[in-house]
Formats: structure tokens, sequence, C-alpha cells
């Protein structure tokens, strides 16, 4: 008989359990041992000590009071288990220890057992029904087996509310990352921002790439290899950026994935396959620093298909986006086209306009759809009659009076409707020849009264003018440009503006070069 035999009670032999290969770098299972009594703590450890679950090995942690087991619990956690004992400097101080654990560190997770060699101070049922423990023993009760089958089955509990929590946390880290790539409204960053969250998701730091085989040969041809890769993080990322070729085993991944037409995880990497029609057959490389257990890989399969619905939601958006765009082109230059020597205007006005409402610090949101409206500023010219536009020289007073009055035509087409691009280009339309000094027409407004939007587009509009050489004199250099837009500052354009517009001149004179007149 041994002598956790003699302090806990006698019980029958039993077979031993066969004992777990210990795993290497596996965190310890930590148990806090909580008696007064020295002899407790040593049959406890002779019972525990050289226990094993789920692979890892038995932590055992010792406090001889109830304050010391606080200080301990408040500066070392987790634990999995704590053993307390019910009488120590008082008769409830492990009664109130486990009030501690519960409402003061609010751990609900730790599993509680109390232990006595005073029953009759504090009944079975009263205790069990007051505090939020999990068991409650005699010691006289405990047998080596019985406190053996005692901590498996407590682990075994741990274990579980654990895995519970991680799989909560999983699902709110799968639904976040899935609702950040939706909001991706643009197709050359979705492919990092699939990367980021995969990350996040799997709390890992990892090499990841992340390909598209384009349907057709484009792509392909631009990269000069079969995968075309968008994006790509970690080492994988710094091997590409030197010499732009794929790993032969990633291509070998890949090529098995499009063969099978469907994902799968081995040798600790993650291969995602996903097809969609118009984003076309993309495949997934992660590779984390850990294996990836089960959860991960499910997480991401389900992450993999909101990938690929969502590129093939992108690809949908971009190919009605670029119609948009088109449209308002066409429409935007046929008007144009009644005007001698004005061609690409509206396109070098469009992507001004972009520029410059990004470099003040507008929202992407802004930037599309001002990118979509400022062509639109000149639509009521429509109604001007071609006597006046088709005049060569500089208006008189009559003509320019007449002209002025494109301005109301123009937000009067375009005033009705109620989509967010058109009312803002009734409003460009309206107010790109007001002037921040008020001295601008038709209506006189001035400040912070004349529209954001129509504020950035009169500015771009006299610089393309500028630019343009005219029938009655010749294009403005940068120089003279420069010259003139400080002249204004503060006058006709709004000082702040005109500087962000000076601060990126040359990427806008760039434009110039991209849509030349004809």
């Amino acid at each position: 008989m041994s002598d956790s035999d003699l302090l806990f009670g006698a019980d029958e032999p039993v077979e031993a359990p066969v004992a777990e290969q210990t795993v290497p770098d596996r965190p310890k299972w930590r148990i806090l041992i909580v008696d007064d009594e020295e002899q407790v703590h040593k049959v406890t450890s002779l019972v525990l000590g050289q226990c094993r679950f789920d692979h890892s090995p038995i932590e055992l942690v010792h406090a001889f009071s109830m304050k010391e087991a606080q200080q301990i619990l408040h500066e070392q956690p987790p634990f999995a288990l704590a053993l307390i004992d019910v009488v120590m400097e008082t008769d409830d101080a492990g009664l109130r220890l486990v009030q501690y654990i519960r409402e003061e560190l609010n751990d609900t997770d730790i599993r509680l057992v109390l232990r006595t060699g005073q029953p009759g101070q504090a009944p079975e049922e009263t205790v069990i029904a007051k505090y939020d423990i999990n068991d409650y023993k005699n010691k006289t009760e405990l047998t080596s087996t019985k406190l053996k089958t005692l901590l498996y089955s407590t682990l075994r509990s741990y274990r579980d509310i654990r895995a519970i929590a991680a799989n909560r946390q999983g699902l709110f880290n799968l639904i976040e990352a899935t609702s950040k790539i939706v909001d991706t409204h643009k197709l050359p960053i979705f492919a990092s921002a699939v990367l980021e969250e995969i990350s996040a998701l799997l709390n890992l730091d990892e090499d990841a790439v992340c390909t598209h085989t384009p349907v057709d040969a484009i792509a392909a041809q631009a990269m000069h290899q079969k995968y075309a890769i968008l994006a790509a993080t970690g080492q994988i990322k710094q091997q590409l950026d030197t010499n732009h070729v794929l790993p032969p085993k990633i291509v070998e991944y890949f090529d098995q994935a499009k063969s099978e037409h469907h994902s799968f995880h081995e040798d600790s990497v993650y291969i995602g396959y996903y097809n969609a029609p118009l984003a076309g057959e993309n495949l997934l490389y992660v590779k984390p620093n850990s294996a990836l257990s089960k959860m991960g890989s499910r997480m991401l399969d389900i992450y993999t298909r909101c990938v690929a619905i969502t590129h093939n939601n992108l690809r949908h958006k971009d190919e009605i986006r670029n119609s948009r765009e088109e449209l308002v082109y066409v429409l935007s230059e046929t008007i144009e086209k009644r005007i001698p020597g004005e061609s690409n205007h509206v396109r070098r006005v469009s992507k001004m306009a972009y520029i410059v409402a990004q470099e003040s610090g507008m929202n992407e949101n802004f930037c599309e759809r001002i990118k979509l409206a400022a062509p639109l500023h000149d639509i009521g010219t429509i109604g001007i009659s071609d006597d006046i536009l088709n005049n060569p020289g500089i208006f008189n007073d009559e003509e320019a009076t007449a002209m002025a009055m494109h301005t109301d035509i123009g937000a009067t087409i375009l005033g009705n409707s109620q989509r967010p691009i058109l009312k803002m280009a009734s409003i460009i339309a309206a107010q790109h020849h007001e002037h921040w000094d008020g001295s601008g027409k038709p209506k006189q407004i001035k400040g912070e009264q004349i529209d954001k939007a129509a504020r950035i587009v009169s500015i771009v509009d006299v610089i393309d003018a500028l630019s343009s050489k005219k029938s009655y004199r010749e294009a403005f250099t940068k120089a003279e440009i420069i010259e003139h837009l400080k002249d204004q500052a503060g006058k006709k354009f709004e000082a702040q503006l005109t500087q962000t517009a000076l601060d990126v001149l040359d990427e806008i004179l760039k434009v110039r070069l991209q849509h030349p007149d004809s």
C-alpha cells in the first residue's frame, strides 16, 4: 500500500493507464494545489506529478494559503485546474478563494475542485448549490485512482471549454476577415487584403502566396510564367521579389489543385482552389509556422469560398464600373466635339480631379464619384448655339453671357436624378465657374458655399485649359501655370486646394501625356 493510499484512502488495484508520449514544445497543463498541510502537497505531487494528458505533461504549482493562491492566480495565469482545501487560515478560506476566482478574476474556464477533511463544517449540498465549483470531495474518499480520474475528467472539461472558446474566436475572426475583403472595392488590393486577413485568421506569421491563372492569356503573358502572381507575404515574397519564379514545389501543389479542381491540406501547407466565371481559376498557398489544425483548415476552406464569391463579384463590379465610366466619357466627348480644338479634355479633367481629390484627403468613395462626375461639367454646352461654340477668338460680353448659361443648363439636365454621381455632376456643372472670392458666374457664390467637388474641378479645368494651345494663344508652360495658380489662390480658387494642386502638378500634367489633344 502506498503513501497516497494511506492519506486518501484504500482502493482496489486497477490496471495502470498506458503512458502517453509527450510531444515536444506542447504547453503544460498547469494545476494549482491550495492546502495548508505540507503532507497533502507531497502526496498529491507523488500521485499526479508524472501524469500526462493529451500528449502534454502536468505542471503542479503549490500555494499554502488563500492569500498566496490569490497572488499566484493573479500573477501567473492561466491554470486548468485548482484543487482547493476548504479550511485553511480561516474556516471558509477555500470558499472565499472560489468567489475571488469567479467574481474578481472573472475566470470561468478554470476547473475548481474543493477538498476537505472536515465535511461537517461545510455541508456538501450547500457548497455545491452556493459556489461555482465543479466538484466537492472528502480527502478520505480520494484514493490515488480516484484522484487521477478526477484529474483527467476535469482536464477534459477544461480542454473542451477552451476548444469551444477557440472555435468561437475563430468564427469571429472568420466573419471579420470575410467582411473586410467584401468591403474591398479595388481589385488591385484585393489579393493583398486576402493574405492579410489569412494572417489574422490563423493568428500566425506565415509564408503565403496568392495567385490567379487568368482565363485569357493576357495576364500570363505579361508575367511570362504559368501562374500570374497577385500578392505574396513572408519569405516567399522576398524570394519572388528577387527571381520572380515560383518554387517548383508550389507549382506542383498548384498543378495538383488545378487538375483535381479542389482545395487540399498536405505536408503542413494549405492549397486553396476556387474557380469563378469572371475571376477564373485562383489558387492560394499558405504555410503556417506551426501545424495547421483541423479548425484552421476548415476556416480556410470557408474563407476561400468567400474569397471566390467576393473576387467574382469584384470582377463583375469592375465590368459595370468600366462600362459606366466609358459611357460617361462617350457622352461627354460627343458634346465636346462641338467645341473646336477640344479633344480628350473631359478624360483629362476626370483623372486630374481624382488626383487632387485623393491628395486633399477625400475618401475613396468621393474620389471615385468625382472621377465619374467631373467629365459632365460642361454638359450644358449642348444648349449653346454653334455660332458661340465655334467662335475661335475671345468672347464679347454678349457671347460670354450666353456661354455662362451652360452651367445652369447642365445643372438642369442632371438635377432630376437622385443617383449620387449625377447629383454631384449637377452641382459641379452649376458651380465650376464660381470663384472663391465671389466674382464668378452665374450665382456669385463664394468660399465654402461652393461645393468641394466643384472647387476641385474648377482648378483642374483651368489647369487643363492653360496647358492647351488655343487659336488665340500658345499653351502655358509649367512655370506659367504655377504663376497663374499662385496669383489666383484665394481669389478664383481656394488657397488650400490650390496648394494641393501645386503639390501634385507633375502628376496632373502627366495626364496630358496619357491623353493628348488629337
